[in-house]
């Protein structure tokens, strides 16, 4: 770079802000040897990129074995000074005895977050015995499995940072398990994981129930996030009988579902759940491998899954449906009746049932016309008839409810809406001229195939 440039003449607090910027922009895009490239600009930038040891925070290692990435990452750590790192070690063979797992060891108390990427599900012992010591910072444990077979395979483990006390002092509430044979579930100690994701596990690595009523039992207090993916955990013991878990402080749940999930949603109970997303895997698009010998593919019972989740729908913000079939009307009704303080409503590619539940609540039994999702403020929908969203607009609007701001539909919804036989587009253009309405048009969901169920 020229000397006499503008650019090597900034100030250091305006260079460390703009380094830290693109940095972060660099590391969304997986960009991370970005400060590399940053300090070899000039003395000048080069001097403030060293002094800076946010830049060197993002410790990211693809070949563990190779004495390059050795030296680099022992690089980042030195200039990153005392600062706590984010690490990602993807590897196509790991062995706890390399060099770049010994460094991590000895930098293990500096670690907030730590991600292995590997390609076989028989790697994860090995990954998870490279780090036998206390990890305090730790905040973020992820395993992924990406490969053609296991398509993705990932379990994220994230626990509250903890402030009290001084470092020397604290310990880890969270313990990796031993995992000699496999991954040994009923060993993981859980206590004070804050999200907890389990996504597309096979069905030889999945959790049995009994195993994830003790990790949900185990963070019980403090879980603020669960997500579940794949295929349904299995019960060891035919007889188990297990109480749902209280969780008071979880406040997004997804489910994605390859099989019969519904009795995962009897350990649940969150009255303060805000966020809940349902997917039938069977459905909709696909992303994890159906091929699996081990996994028996019973149908999902929808209704045991919408009566076990309703009691923790009371204070739902936002609710997410995609493919949800195969459910009666009555528990349907149900699932919809008490949802006072719904706010967002997506449905995609559900069936008529569900959509009945929602576009004709004067069907439903004992339940006043009046309360019907009061507070209703965005909707988007898919595969619903313009009569239906017609008179549900209507209702709405003359109804003591709060106004409805957005409606999402798709584009063959609106020219049906403004054919010479709808009267849909006359309630569209009233709505959104009296009362503000605005309407989005979204491309039609793609439709899939469904995976069949007697493989």
């Amino acid at each position: 770079m020229n000397p006499k440039a503008a650019a090597t003449h900034l100030p250091y607090d305006i260079l460390h802000d703009l380094f830290v910027l693109c940095t972060k922009d660099a590391m969304q895009s997986s960009d991370f040897y970005f400060p590399v490239i940053l300090s070899h600009v000039c003395s000048t930038w080069r001097s403030a990129a060293l002094a800076t040891p946010t830049l060197w925070s993002a410790i990211y290692t693809s070949s563990p074995n190779s004495e390059q990435a050795h030296l680099r990452s022992q690089a980042y750590f030195e200039r990153s000074q005392k600062m706590n790192v984010n690490v990602i070690v993807r590897s196509l063979q790991t062995y706890a005895s390399d060099p770049e797992f010994a460094l991590l060891v000895r930098n293990a108390h500096r670690i907030a977050t730590l991600e292995f990427v590997c390609t076989d599900m028989e790697q994860v012992p090995t990954l998870l015995g490279c780090l036998p010591v206390a990890t305090p910072a730790l905040q973020i444990l992820r395993i992924a499995v990406r490969s053609r077979a296991t398509r993705a395979t990932e379990f994220t483990f994230r626990l509250p940072p903890q402030l009290d006390g001084p470092t020397s002092q604290r310990r880890l509430p969270f313990c990796l398990p031993a995992v000699n044979g496999g991954v040994q579930w009923s060993s993981w100690g859980t206590a004070g994981l804050t999200h907890l994701y389990l996504n597309g596990l096979t069905g030889a690595a999945r959790p049995s129930m009994e195993g994830l009523w003790h990790m949900l039992d185990g963070c019980k207090d403090t879980l603020e996030s669960f997500e579940f993916k794949g295929w349904a955990p299995l019960w060891t013991d035919e007889n188990s009988f297990l109480n749902p878990v209280d969780l008071p402080m979880l406040r997004s749940l997804e489910l994605f579902w390859m099989d019969d999930l519904s009795a995962l949603s009897g350990l649940i109970h969150a009255p303060g759940l805000r966020h809940l997303i349902l997917q039938n895997g069977m459905a909709i698009t696909n992303p994890y491998s159906s091929e699996d010998d081990s996994v028996d593919f019973a149908a999902c019972d929808v209704s045991r899954l919408l009566e076990c989740l309703a009691p923790s729908c009371g204070a739902l913000k936002h609710l997410y449906l995609y493919g949800v079939r195969d459910c009666s009307r009555s528990a349907a009704d149900r699932f919809f009746a008490d949802m006072t303080t719904l706010a967002l409503i997506v449905l995609c590619q559900v069936d008529a049932i569900v959509t009945d539940a929602v576009f004709q609540p004067e069907c439903r039994f004992r339940v006043p016309r009046d309360v019907i999702l009061p507070k209703l403020a965005h909707f988007s929908v898919t595969d619903v008839l313009a009569s239906d969203l017609g008179r549900f607009l209507l209702r709405h609007k003359t109804l003591p409810v709060a106004p409805l701001r957005t409606l999402c539909i798709t584009a063959e919804q609106e020219r049906a809406a403004y054919e010479p036989t709808s009267i849909l587009g006359v309630i569209l253009d009233v709505c959104v001229e009296d009362d503000g309405l605005q309407v989005a048009v979204a491309p039609a969901p793609q439709r899939v195939e469904s995976v069949s169920t007697n493989q």
